[in-house]
C-alpha cells in the first residue's frame, strides 16, 4: 500500500493509517496498513468534501491522530463495532495551537467568534482552545459540508477539547449530529445536541444539558 497516496490536496493516505498501537502488534499492523479500496475511497471522500475544505478555509495543517481503524485495532482500543473509523468515513483531528495567535488565522478566527456570539449571544471564553474552534466552525456550517458527526472529545474541559472527531460518507445515514464527550459531563450522552448548546461549550454560559435525553 502507497502510504504517499494522495487522497486529496493536502492528505495522503498513510496519515489515516497510522498508528502507534497497532504498530506494537505484528498481526495488527498488516491489517492495519492494508484497508480495503473501499475502505481508500471512504477516507477520499471524507477529505474532499470536508476535510480539504476546512484545511483550504483554515491555512493550517490539520494533524489527524487517528484515521481509519482495522477491526482488530478498533477492538483493542475499546471503540465501538458501530464506530465509522472501521470504514475509513472518520478521523480525529487537532489543529496546532498556533491558529489562536496566527497572524495569517486571524480573520477566519474572527469570523468563528462573531457567528458563535450571533448564535449564543456570548462571547467565546479566552481559554477555548484551537480544537474548540474547528468545532464551533463545523457546527456552524453543518449544512454546507457533508458531515455525519461532529464530536468535542476529552480533554481539559467544556470549549478545550483533546481532539475532534468528524465523520463523513456518502450514505443516507442520520446527518449533521453535534456531541460531546467527557469526563466533565454530569454523566454519557448519546443524544445530539442542538447548535447553542454544542456552542456554549466555548462560552460562558453554562450549557444546558436539561434536554438531552
Amino acid at each position: 500500500m502507497d502510504l504517499r497516496k494522495r487522497l486529496s490536496k493536502n492528505f495522503t493516505l498513510g496519515e489515516f493509517l497510522r498508528s502507534a498501537t497497532a504498530e506494537r502488534h505484528e498481526d495488527i499492523v498488516k491489517e492495519q496498513y492494508n484497508p480495503p479500496e473501499e475502505v481508500v475511497a471512504n477516507l477520499a471522500y471524507l477529505c474532499s468534501t470536508t476535510l480539504q475544505p476546512i484545511r483550504d478555509l483554515f491555512g493550517i495543517p490539520l494533524r489527524i491522530t487517528s484515521g481509519y481503524r482495522c477491526k482488530k485495532l478498533n477492538d483493542l482500543v475499546g471503540s465501538s463495532d458501530r464506530s465509522q473509523h472501521l470504514k475509513g468515513q472518520a478521523a480525529d483531528c487537532q489543529l496546532p495551537s498556533r491558529f489562536l495567535n496566527h497572524q495569517d488565522t486571524q480573520r477566519i478566527r474572527q469570523k468563528i467568534e462573531d457567528r458563535v456570539r450571533t448564535v449564543t449571544g456570548e462571547p467565546l471564553r479566552p481559554d477555548t482552545n484551537a480544537n474548540f474552534y474547528l468545532f464551533a466552525y463545523i457546527c456552524l456550517r453543518l449544512d454546507h459540508l457533508d458531515i455525519d458527526q461532529v464530536i468535542h472529545e476529552y480533554g481539559a474541559g467544556f470549549g478545550r477539547p483533546a481532539w475532534i472527531h468528524i465523520a463523513a460518507s456518502p450514505s443516507d445515514r442520520d446527518k449533521r449530529q453535534m456531541l460531546c464527550l467527557g469526563s466533565y459531563l454530569p454523566q454519557k450522552r448519546d443524544e445530539p445536541e442542538n447548535i447553542i448548546t454544542a456552542l456554549n461549550y466555548g462560552t460562558s454560559q453554562q450549557p444546558d444539558l436539561s434536554n438531552i435525553a
